[in-house]
């Protein structure tokens, strides 16, 4: 129990076989980290297989559906049944993860720095500098008081999920921290499937994301507002 506060680390899996197992290794091997739950999220590959002997770890809780849900279904599902006061969220496809990527999610959160902070996998100094989809990382540590009032809308955001947070945190004037964490990388959708598959995922991707601007409209006036509030003329 890092700081008097208990940490839950929530991973959501849907078809990552190469990567999984390596991720929640590394997770449950870091100390900071007081429980680890992974939802399975209707995988049809071998990832329920490697996940197996991570069972009889007292710090490993598993939830597997039949059939894929989403994956920020998978995430509400594992905040349900968290027992921790601090919540990180942490991608079933990286490489490269270590746990000092872990400390470096959590450690600005816990020392009060900020309210969220997002973690972005970092290969060069483009990606540190001007990669536009940092806000989009999967990887944050956020306080679960925090996201319960949304809990039942990223229930269904879907791919909009961080859109969905991201929107919810500006529009209350929370502090974001981002973090780059270097060495790690996501299995792009080109590297997983093939291409056509891949450009249909990406359509879908982008079209929920969107759907999740529209659908709240109200947040993204507020958001809005509190950063015009913040400018100083």
């Amino acid at each position: 129990m890092a700081e008097n506060k208990k940490i839950t680390a929530v991973i959501s899996v849907l078809n990552e076989e190469i990567t999984v197992g390596d991720v929640v290794k590394t997770t449950l091997n870091c100390r900071m980290v007081d429980e680890v739950i992974v939802v399975n999220d209707g995988s049809t590959d071998n990832t329920a297989k490697i996940l197996e002997p991570f069972l009889g770890n007292p710090k490993f809780s598993y939830i597997e559906f039949e059939e894929n849900k989403g994956k920020s279904y998978a995430m509400a599902a594992g905040v349900d049944i968290s027992t921790g006061e601090v919540i990180a969220f942490i991608d079933s496809d990286l490489q490269g993860f270590e746990k000092k990527h872990i400390e470096q999610l959590l450690k600005p959160l816990l020392s009060g720095e900020a309210d969220m902070v997002i973690g972005h996998p970092t290969e060069n100094k483009f990606d540190e500098k001007y990669n536009p989809l940092q806000m989009l990382a999967g990887e944050r540590a956020v306080y679960k008081k925090d996201i319960l009032p949304i809990l039942e809308k990223i229930r269904t955001a879907k791919y909009g999920v961080e859109s969905l947070i991201n929107l919810y945190y500006k529009s209350h004037g929370k502090k974001v921290k981002y973090e780059f964490l270097w060495g790690i990388y996501h299995l792009t959708k080109l590297r997983k499937e093939n291409l056509n598959t891949s450009i249909k995922n990406y359509i879908v991707e982008a079209h929920q994301i969107s759907r999740t601007f529209v659908a709240n409209y109200f947040l993204v006036f507020m958001a809005i507002r509190t950063m015009i509030k913040g400018i100083r003329f």
